[in-house]
């Protein structure tokens, strides 16, 4: 009874989503189908836009407070830019079921990824009430690897990494590259195991 009501909830989340993002569907699509590479040579805007990004800002190299100003005011304008363009380029005919579909898959994946920050973050109370020691000698260890981290390499450099990580992490995951990497490194070791035992039973005779 408690999985039906939550995926209820679910259910109504994404719906309510999908009336409050509706103006941005026609972007999000395609923003979409760039992330999970529908055609394999999208990798490389995606690289090369972020490239070009991080380039600019270090060459400009602002002030915190000049970035963030410049940050929220971009931010501002595509909110009010992005949704109008894409009313006005987009008619209603042109809305495919496909299209539909794959909004809602959108719609979909973001109400996932909210409970699952919720769960972590429930995880964490929850540690911390109930293991207290360990809350804190993990929090402590991590912020111990992160301050060590930030002092030793270049901060931009590690922005730009997971920046680009969580940009490309889409296309990744839809094309299974983590199974094929794994997959051919795995023929790779049985390769050499073979030929090994080979190897050995040719000199044994």
């Amino acid at each position: 009874m408690p999985d039906i009501l939550l995926i209820s909830d679910q259910e109504k989340r994404i719906k309510a989503l999908k009336r409050r993002i509706e103006s941005w569907r026609v972007f999000l699509v395609a923003l979409y189908s760039v992330l999970i590479w529908t055609e394999p040579w999208y990798p490389a805007p995606i690289i090369g836009t972020i490239s070009t990004i991080f380039i600019l800002y270090w060459y400009w190299d602002p002030p915190v407070i000049t970035s963030l100003s410049l940050f929220f005011m971009l931010a501002s304008l595509i909110d009010y830019i992005v949704p109008r363009i894409a009313t006005s380029i987009s008619h209603p005919q042109q809305w495919t079921a496909a299209k539909e579909k794959t909004f809602e898959i959108i719609c979909e994946s973001i109400v996932k990824t909210q409970d699952n920050i919720c769960k972590q973050i429930a995880y964490l109370m929850d540690l911390k009430e109930k293991q207290p020691k360990m809350y804190f000698l993990s929090l402590f260890s991590f912020c111990t690897l992160l301050a060590w981290t930030g002092y030793t390499v270049n901060n931009r450099i590690i922005c730009l990494i997971l920046v680009m990580l969580i940009a490309l992490y889409p296309g990744v995951k839809h094309n299974g590259v983590f199974k094929q990497i794994l997959s051919v490194f795995l023929n790779r070791v049985t390769d050499g195991i073979r030929s090994y035992t080979e190897k050995n039973s040719v000199k044994s005779n």
